[in-house]
């Protein structure tokens, strides 16, 4: 009886862990005061359970496996689908990975970002591949689709929770954004801040309008206010266009006021991130 109350305190334990309900050291410390077998602990990886693999099923290991097969064998010969049917397999698969993703997000982060990182991967890569090998690799068209999985990314990783890829799909935007400025304007010092230095502004103010209702999302949106910020510098580095010496200059200004405005409202933008 003893025992089965032990049993049953420990796996309300681990389901704590992966619920994130309690931080894990405290998971930890109680588990040691409860589990009297660590070595027969049901450990996780990845959000797969040891006693999981140790007890599972033959048609499992059969289905993962031949779907590692089906995912070859359609990779294997992409190249001889016709184009619908190349777009077809690739939604799919692209969908899989961001459904599985999002579905494992809540119970493991870590097998969340690898699956939606595959998605992701997937969806740059397949649609670059087929846009150049139909000749339609165009720089409109290339950014038009850098665009789409922007925004796709930032839907998984809203829907997802998962920051990085939120904060990925402001950064394909904004990416963009700059190769849009470079072909269109011939932007000098001025006119490189003109055009960044606003954009750091409502994005730091809607972040913090939104910190409140969700903490990810304000501070995704601080981090993309803080990379918007050198933006400027950037732009004209790359594009040929900087006088070094004023770019140092310059760099070295918003660097002491970056540094300064964070020191000042620290307790303000540390209570907003965490």
């Amino acid at each position: 009886m003893e025992h089965d109350k032990r049993t049953i305190i420990v796996r309300e334990i681990e389901h704590w862990r992966r619920s994130k309900l309690l931080p894990e050291h405290y998971c930890d410390f109680l588990l040691n005061l409860y589990d009297a077998s660590p070595a027969e602990r049901d450990t996780r990886v990845m959000g797969i359970s040891k006693q999981a693999l140790k007890n599972s099923n033959w048609k499992n290991w059969f289905f993962g496996f031949g779907l590692a097969a089906l995912v070859a064998f359609i990779v294997l010969h992409f190249n001889s689908f016709r184009f619908p049917m190349q777009i077809a397999v690739a939604a799919i698969l692209v969908a899989g990975c961001y459904t599985a993703g999002i579905l494992q997000s809540r119970k493991s982060p870590l097998a969340g970002y690898a699956l939606v990182g595959v998605g992701s991967l997937m969806l740059l890569g397949a649609g670059v591949y087929l846009l150049r090998a139909y000749e339609m690799d165009e720089a409109p068209i290339m950014l038009a689709y850098v665009t789409f999985c922007s925004f796709v990314w930032i839907i998984v990783g809203l829907s997802a929770r998962l920051g990085l890829f939120h904060y990925c799909g402001w950064a394909g935007l904004l990416l963009v954004y700059a190769m849009v400025l470079n072909a269109r304007l011939d932007l000098d010092w001025i006119g490189a801040q003109v055009s960044w230095l606003p954009l750091c502004v409502v994005f730091g103010w809607v972040g913090w309008l939104l910190h409140r209702a969700s903490k990810s999302t304000g501070a995704v949106l601080l981090l993309v206010c803080f990379t918007i910020w050198w933006m400027p510098e950037l732009h004209l580095l790359f594009s040929g266009e900087a006088d070094l010496s004023l770019l140092q200059l310059v760099f070295l200004i918003k660097l002491i006021v970056a540094g300064s405005v964070l020191f000042g409202l620290r307790k303000k933008w540390i209570e907003w991130v965490f």
